[in-house]
């Protein structure tokens, strides 16, 4: 493996072009040849994936948050071609998860060593849209705090964009009649959230949302919340992100491959933060889908 294309998002949060190159360097002086490709709008990431296998690339190197790595992900999904990555972005859950630094020439050295690890990956299709997803996707509040947080406001405060869209939107509460049907078994609820995580490390605070939660045991773990206050919210996100919340009120897990879900009135969507419409969606998990360049897991 010799040839390597960066696709770098410019406009990512953190995204600063001297670690970019400080990365680069490192990479070429461990023998890799190195071209870049920079995105220039949303959805490009895919096409220059794939101009760049076709052109001979034997590695992509995502640089970016978890949305330009799904943008290249559908290109290599399948094939065993390995991602690397290098973080960069509002919070890149999947490096976090994967172990992998944020620094450039340690992020640079996790790509030379050349251990490729399988992981699965999620598949979600809702109207008109169909979308990859590594780390979660979902419906109901997070969905509609990642729609109207801004692409400024996430350059200018990073995470914390998403907490004061979030905290005005909480004092509403939005809650649907959802029916989830997981692998053909239906369960009908209230919820403010339908959660599908392939990793366990969602939040950029907390712990895991369990250690059953992990990214390649050839399942989709589906969280269910539920509250009818702000400060019922407030309880179980903070069960879900600082404790063991598999026994806990307002919260319930599911297993399985294919995960279908609707809900009255419909509720936004996401994959891996990205906005992808609204519900009806399903989701099914590709197991061993991707190949990524990690350390192995700890």
């Amino acid at each position: 493996m010799t040839r390597a294309v960066i696709i770098s998002n410019p406009n990512a949060s953190r995204a600063d072009a001297a670690k970019l190159s400080r990365a680069i360097a490192r990479l070429r002086a461990g023998g890799l040849t190195v071209d870049v490709a920079a995105t220039q709008q949303a959805g490009h990431g895919a096409e220059l994936a794939r101009a760049a296998l076709d052109g001979g690339a034997d590695l992509l190197i995502a640089h970016g948050g978890d949305g330009t790595i799904m943008e290249i992900a559908p290109a290599v999904a399948g094939t065993g071609l390995p991602i690397g990555l290098l973080p960069a972005g509002t919070g890149n859950r999947l490096a976090d998860n994967l172990h992998i630094p944020w620094g450039p020439e340690a992020a640079a050295d996790a790509i030379l060593a050349m251990r490729p690890r399988a992981m699965d990956i999620g598949r979600i299709e809702a109207p008109g849209i169909v979308r990859y997803f590594a780390v979660a996707a979902g419906c109901g509040f997070d969905a509609e705090v990642m729609v109207r947080t801004t692409t400024s406001a996430k350059r200018a405060w990073g995470s914390g964009a998403y907490f004061a869209t979030a905290i005005p939107l909480a004092l509403a509460m939005p809650r649907a009649q959802v029916r989830v049907e997981v692998d053909g078994v239906a369960i009908e609820r209230e919820a403010v959230v339908v959660l599908l995580a392939n990793c366990g490390a969602i939040l950029p605070i907390g712990h895991t949302f369990g250690t059953h939660i992990v990214e390649d045991d050839g399942l989709l773990d589906v969280i269910v919340l539920n509250a009818s206050t702000f400060a019922g919210a407030v309880r179980v996100a903070w069960r879900l992100a600082f404790g063991d919340s598999r026994h806990k009120p307002g919260i319930e897990f599911f297993r399985g491959r294919l995960v279908k879900i609707s809900a009255e009135p419909g509720m936004a969507a996401q994959a891996d933060g990205e906005h992808c419409g609204r519900t009806p969606l399903t989701a099914e998990l590709l197991v061993g889908g991707l190949t990524v360049l990690a350390p192995r897991a700890p």
